[in-house]
């Protein structure tokens, strides 16, 4: 299996700085390739990368169009290339800052490359700067509201706040309350500054690859009952915990399983409607074939929105009625189940 990284950031967040710095701390035996994707028809990044080290080390541009969307075949066809001639053990991708990276793991993960491609650690850059007081909930016209940086956020395992040497203890103060916040939780937050890390987090499994025995649907370590079972051939485990007055309970499944969003927001809507079920909260993040949906309901509303989490498919169902009788919605959850 080739280790392979993706490097994600925004215009100017370090990502190239990183590579240069990884670059020379790379084992001299290691055979490595970098993709670079630039937005703009004129290369500039893969020059700057060059180190005259044409032994061990290829690099490749692809530039005038993101490879998450428009040049995504041609990220395919490179891909394909590079590992045919020249059988890197480390590929490092670094996406154009103004893409929208998912696409960018659906096409790591498809049938073929799977199979030769494992998901190394999905490192996020940003400039530590960019968190004042007032983007700890961004404003609409905010950089930190676009749907990129979104992306880019969701799918880090690790996020690196960049640029340390320019900020204040308030800008990773505000920069943490943000990111805390995010589900599924982070690997690490780093800081650096010129965009140096120890290459070591190169190594790290990404959250896409890992498996979930240990870990709850919040993320959390659960130390209460948790369990496996068959579903038509499919491995899901089922997790409970209490705290309180309150108890949860919820499901893991593999990402290739696929819900209808339409019956699963039916289902969810007849489970608040229900005085009798008493559930307080739901979330979720499922694969609906075409997208990736986060469901979150409370108070009989239920919000929906895309999600670029892409590891697996998890519900989480939380009641203050402990003698609920969760079989009965463990089989109407399974039943939304469109393919496994």
């Amino acid at each position: 299996m080739i280790d392979t990284n993706l490097i994600i950031g925004r215009l100017g967040s370090g990502k190239t700085t990183a590579i240069k710095h990884f670059l020379k701390n790379k084992p001299e035996n290691e055979n490595w390739a970098i993709i670079i994707n630039e937005f703009g028809q004129i290369g500039i990044d893969a020059a700057l990368l060059n180190t005259g080290d044409s032994d061990s080390l290829t690099i490749t541009e692809i530039s005038g169009g993101c490879i998450c969307c428009a040049a995504q075949t041609q990220l395919r066809v490179t891909l394909t290339k590079l590992i045919r001639q020249y059988r890197p053990e480390r590929i490092i991708i670094e996406a154009t800052g103004l893409g929208h990276p998912a696409g960018i793991i659906d096409l790591l993960r498809d049938e073929y490359l799977q199979r030769i491609i494992s998901i190394n650690s999905i490192i996020t850059f940003i400039d530590v700067t960019l968190f004042t007081q007032s983007s700890t909930k961004p404003s609409a016209n905010s950089a930190l509201a676009s749907e990129s940086f979104s992306q880019q956020l969701q799918l880090a395992d690790i996020i690196v706040l960049n640029k340390s040497d320019l900020s204040t203890d308030a800008h990773f103060q505000h920069a943490n309350s943000y990111l805390q916040r995010l589900y599924p939780k982070k690997q690490t937050i780093l800081s650096a500054t010129q965009a140096q890390i120890d290459i070591k987090w190169l190594s790290h499994i990404s959250n896409v690859e890992q498996d979930n025995a240990l870990s709850g649907p919040t993320g959390a370590q659960y130390h209460s009952a948790s369990d496996a079972f068959d579903f038509k051939g499919l491995s899901i485990q089922r997790f409970r915990s209490e705290s309180g007055h309150y108890f949860s309970f919820g499901y893991i499944l593999p990402a290739s399983a696929v819900f209808n969003r339409i019956q699963m927001l039916n289902f969810i809507h007849g489970l608040l409607q229900d005085q009798s079920i008493s559930i307080e909260r739901l979330k979720a993040v499922l694969n609906c074939r075409q997208h990736w949906y986060g469901f979150n309901a409370v108070n009989n509303k239920t919000s929906v929105t895309e999600s670029f989490y892409r590891r697996d498919n998890r519900i989480e169902f939380i009641s203050a009625n402990k003698q609920l009788c969760t079989e009965q919605i463990e089989h109407g959850f399974l039943c939304q189940l469109t393919s496994i």
